[in-house]
């Protein structure tokens, strides 16, 4: 590694810029910044029942599809975090935005060791400096870390097709499993990527026991969701095909041939998805290089069934990768016809690695530095004024709720209550307050050593957030609170209100 770093100093040089500034890009500001709703309390909550053995649960969060659940490793992932933290979100967070930290230098590997470290190290500057990418990690859910696991497996792919070290079979089997457990949405798909790139290569391994542990690790990660489905009754199997048939979340077939009006809008949908990556708000820079990409990702299918080099072969593994899921999803049309950004999240590994592959091989020449600059400065440019204002932004606008200003929230209701035994009710989007039911249990029982009463007693604080799209709940559940409790003060903090209360 010495010799590796003291041979390529400038390079190494510009990769620790890169990752000291994918860094400070993750990290910077989390206990203001981070977004803690529905999902992280959750997660937060099942989190603390592990460490204190209540439950080890079988399964995880909920998918998009009604009834079927990933399974339980994003809970086990979180748990030692927040255990270091002791129970501190921020904590958690902050670890999770270092596995995407990990990402970036995988990138900068995997392009060292497939094709040069000039590609790696353009792959890592479009990774480390994406403000979506950035956004994706500090969302602190279940796909946050997805992006790491996919690179792994994508490495360990390379070695055993072209370096032929089958051990890395494991590898490739350890990261396919996880990823089915951090989001199904775009890992199911994985299958038929990984089937077709075997079919293609017919990669042999010679030791079968590589066969065997690769097996005995996959199925490994879905016994706790055997053992749940065979205590109740086959319920996501069940769900599942029920979903497949077009009987839950769906207006039509789950699976259909897509009609042409389907497939220019999951066209449009591919486009934004995956160069808003590279350019925040695409535009028309994003579809000139995208059509001059698209060009170069069927020069490369075509070099490989001329050329087949060992760089050509992992292009063409890229590509199966990235593009067999989406051909796929054109067939999709169940969960009514929604595609979300985070469905492709195990994709975006792909994308990134062949653009900066795309960039590096076309511009290689010294005649095509200008535009190499020009295209760096593109990058730059859609994505640093974008991260600048998210970064720096106040916790004070009228809308704004982060982890910031819901600690602040809860203090002035503490602080306001100078030890006296309070109630709380808490008024969220969508309704179910597991944020703030996880803030109370941890924040106010570390901080201040006691927590809201359950029963009922005089003195009461309702705490609610904007609901703009549904001001009509919001109205409904301020007026019962108005017919039980009388208003004593008020304050705001950013897009939360709190209000001091005696009951009537």
């Amino acid at each position: 590694m010495k010799k590796e770093i003291l041979n390529n100093k400038i390079i190494y040089i510009l990769l620790f810029v890169i990752l000291a500034f994918s860094i400070f890009f993750r990290l910077y500001r989390v206990d203001a910044l981070l977004g803690f709703y529905y999902d992280q309390g959750r997660d937060a909550l099942k989190v603390q029942e592990i460490l204190t053995l209540k439950d080890l649960p079988a399964i995880g969060p909920t998918t998009g599809i009604a009834g079927l659940f990933l399974g339980p490793f994003w809970f086990y992932l979180l748990a030692p975090f927040y255990f270091i933290g002791r129970g501190s979100p921020v904590v958690a967070a902050s670890f999770m935005a270092l596995f995407d930290v990990a990402a970036v230098y995988l990138i900068y590997l995997l392009g060292k060791d497939f094709f040069n470290r000039k590609v790696g190290l353009l792959g890592a500057f479009f990774w480390g400096f994406s403000y979506y990418l950035i956004r994706s990690v500090r969302w602190f859910s279940n796909p946050s870390p997805l992006p790491f696991f996919v690179f792994l497996l994508l490495y360990g792919l390379g070695k055993i097709i072209l370096k032929k070290k089958e051990k890395y079979l494991l590898l490739v089997s350890f990261c396919l499993a996880v990823s089915l457990q951090l989001e199904i949405a775009s890992a199911i798909f994985f299958f038929p990527s990984l089937i077709l790139i075997w079919f293609i290569f017919k990669p042999k391994i010679k030791n079968k026991k590589n066969i065997l542990y690769a097996l005995l690790i996959f199925f490994g990660f879905l016994i706790p969701q055997a053992l749940f489905e065979i205590k109740n009754n086959f319920l996501m199997i069940r769900n599942f095909f029920s979903f497949n048939k077009g009987e839950i979340n769906t207006d039509t077939a789950t699976w259909s041939m897509p009609t042409l009006g389907l497939i220019k809008q999951r066209c449009l949908s591919y486009f934004d998805s995956l160069f808003s990556k590279l350019e925040a708000v695409p535009k028309i820079g994003s579809k000139f290089l995208g059509s001059l990409w698209l060009a170069f990702v069927v020069y490369q299918i075509w070099r490989f069934f001329k050329k087949r080099t060992d760089q050509d072969k992992m292009a063409l593994i890229l590509i199966i990768f990235l593009f067999v899921p989406l051909l796929f999803l054109f067939f999709f049309t169940g969960n009514y016809g929604r595609l979300y950004d985070y469905y492709l999240t195990g994709l975006f590994p792909a994308f990134i690695f062949l653009f900066a592959l795309f960039v590096s091989k076309s511009f290689k020449k010294k005649i095509y530095l200008p535009i190499l600059a020009l295209i760096i400065v593109w990058f730059f440019n859609g994505n640093i004024f974008y991260l600048k204002g998210y970064l720096s932004a106040g916790v004070d606008g009228p809308e704004h709720i982060t982890l910031g200003n819901q600690l602040q929230s809860i203090d002035w209701i503490y602080q306001d209550a100078q030890g006296e035994k309070f109630n709380v009710d808490v008024y969220v989007p969508p309704v179910i307050t597991y944020s703030y039911d996880y803030l109370f249990q941890w924040y106010g029982e570390k901080k201040y050593h006691y927590q809201p009463l359950e029963e009922n007693i005089p003195l009461l604080y309702t705490l609610y957030e904007i609901d703009k799209p549904h001001l009509f709940l919001l109205d409904s559940w301020l007026a019962r609170q108005d017919g039980i409790a009388d208003t004593i003060r008020v304050e705001k903090f950013g897009g939360i209100t709190v209000e001091r209360r005696l009951r009537k």
